[in-house]
C-alpha cells in the first residue's frame, strides 16, 4: 500500500525559497528540452533517457537533477502517446511538480521547534539547503510506516511550496469474507449503494458554489479543491464492514457516447467527478446500461418506471429510490457475470 501525505516548505527563510524557485524554473526548462528531444526523435519506451540525449541539455543542474528531469519528462511524453493517434500533441510541461529521488531530497527529523528538515542537494553548482518543516496530525498517522525516500515537490498558483512524501507498507492480507455490494454514481446522490446507504447529498450545492466563480480564478480553484475534498470525505463514509468487494458502474465515455445532452446537462456534467470516486475504489465495472430504468424485482426495463429520483416499475409495481433500485441493478449484473464467467476474479476493496 502506498499512501501520501503534504507538508508546506513555506517556513523557510527568503533566501532557501528564492534557490528552491530558481531551482524549480530551471528544472522546468530542462524538462521541457528533453520533451522536444523525445517527441522529435519518437522516443517512447524505457524508463530513463539515453545519456546522450541527457548531456544535451545545456544548463547548470548537475547530472542528478537532469536525470530526474529526463525520466519525468519521459514519463510526461510516453502518458501522451497513449492517447488516440488523432489526440496526440507535443506535451508541455507546466514546472508545478517535480519529481525528485533521493539523491536530491533527504528528509529526517528535526530535535528543536521543527520536528521535521528537508535537505535539498544535487541541484547543481555546489547548492545544497535545508528547509524546515513541521510535521501534523495526518504526518504522524504514517509513524508506523516506512517512508520513501522519494518525494515530489508541488509549487502552487500562489507561489507556495508543498512537499509530496510517501509512504509505503506491506498489503494486509484481506479474507474474503462478507457479501459483494453495488454502487451507483450519481449526481444529485454521490453515491447510493445496495445495501441502502445514501451518501453525498451536498454534491449539487458543491456544484453550484463552482459554476457562480470565474473560471480560471483563485476562488474558482478553491471551489474545485473543496468538490474533490467532498469527494474523498463521501468516500471515506462508505460502510464496508462484513464487505468483501464492491461493484461499480463503468461510466467511462459518458461524454462521447454519441447522445445529445442539453447545455444545462454538460455544464454540470463537466464538474462531477466520477473518475475520482472510481480512483477511490478498488472496483469492479459492469456495462451500466439500463440500469436505471430497470427494476431490480422482476426486471422490467422502461424509461417510464423511471420519473427523476423516484422508481415505480410498471411491471410489478415496485417502488424505490431511482438510485437504490440501480445500485442493485449493478450487483445483480455483477452476481450474473460472475457466475457465467467462472474465472473472472473479483477485486477486493481498499480505502
Amino acid at each position: 500500500m502506498l499512501r501520501k501525505t503534504i507538508v508546506s516548505l513555506n517556513l523557510g527563510n527568503t533566501g532557501k525559497l528564492n534557490q528552491l524557485k530558481v531551482y524549480a524554473v530551471e528544472y522546468a526548462q530542462v524538462v521541457n528540452f528533453y520533451i522536444n528531444i523525445l517527441w522529435e526523435q519518437e522516443v517512447f519506451t524505457g524508463s530513463f533517457i539515453p545519456k546522450e540525449i541527457q548531456e544535451q541539455a545545456s544548463t547548470w543542474l548537475g547530472s542528478v537533477s537532469k536525470q530526474c528531469a529526463g525520466k519525468q519528462a519521459l514519463a510526461i511524453v510516453k502518458s501522451q502517446r497513449k492517447k488516440p493517434e488523432n489526440e496526440r500533441t507535443k506535451p508541455i510541461f507546466k514546472g508545478n511538480s517535480l519529481d525528485l529521488n533521493a539523491n536530491i531530497v533527504n528528509i529526517f527529523d528535526g530535535d528543536n521547534s521543527f520536528d521535521l528538515w528537508i535537505k535539498f542537494k544535487g541541484i547543481g553548482n555546489k547548492i545544497r539547503f535545508q528547509i524546515p518543516a513541521k510535521k501534523h496530525k495526518h504526518f504522524n498517522k504514517y509513524q508506523d510506516w516506512t517512508r520513501k525516500k522519494s518525494a515530489k515537490l508541488k509549487i502552487s498558483s500562489r507561489g507556495k511550496f508543498y512537499l509530496d512524501i510517501f509512504f509505503e507498507k506491506e498489503q494486509p492480507e484481506h479474507k474474503q469474507i462478507g457479501s459483494t455490494v453495488g454502487i451507483d454514481c450519481g449526481f444529485n446522490k454521490l453515491l447510493v449503494t445496495s445495501d441502502g446507504q445514501f451518501l453525498g447529498t451536498e454534491f449539487p450545492e458543491i456544484v453550484k458554489k463552482i459554476q457562480k466563480k470565474v473560471q480560471g480564478s483563485n476562488a474558482f480553484k478553491r471551489a474545485l479543491i473543496e468538490r474533490d475534498q467532498y469527494v474523498d470525505r463521501v468516500v471515506k463514509q462508505v460502510d464496508l464492514d462484513n464487505t468483501k468487494a464492491v461493484v461499480v458502474e463503468d461510466l467511462k465515455g459518458l461524454k462521447q457516447n454519441g447522445k445529445r445532452y442539453t447545455k444545462k446537462f454538460n455544464n454540470k456534467n463537466q464538474r462531477w467527478v466520477y473518475p475520482r470516486i472510481l480512483n477511490r475504489l478498488n472496483q469492479h465495472s459492469v456495462d451500466p446500461s439500463y440500469t436505471s430504468q430497470t427494476c431490480s424485482i422482476c426486471g422490467d426495463i422502461h424509461k417510464e418506471n423511471r420519473t427523476g429520483e423516484f422508481f415505480k416499475c410498471r411491471s410489478c409495481g415496485y417502488t424505490s429510490d431511482s438510485d437504490l433500485n440501480a445500485s442493485k441493478n449493478i450487483l445483480n449484473r455483477f452476481i450474473f457475470q460472475e457466475a457465467t464467467e467462472p474465472g473472472q476474479q473479483v477485486s477486493s476493496l481498499v480505502c
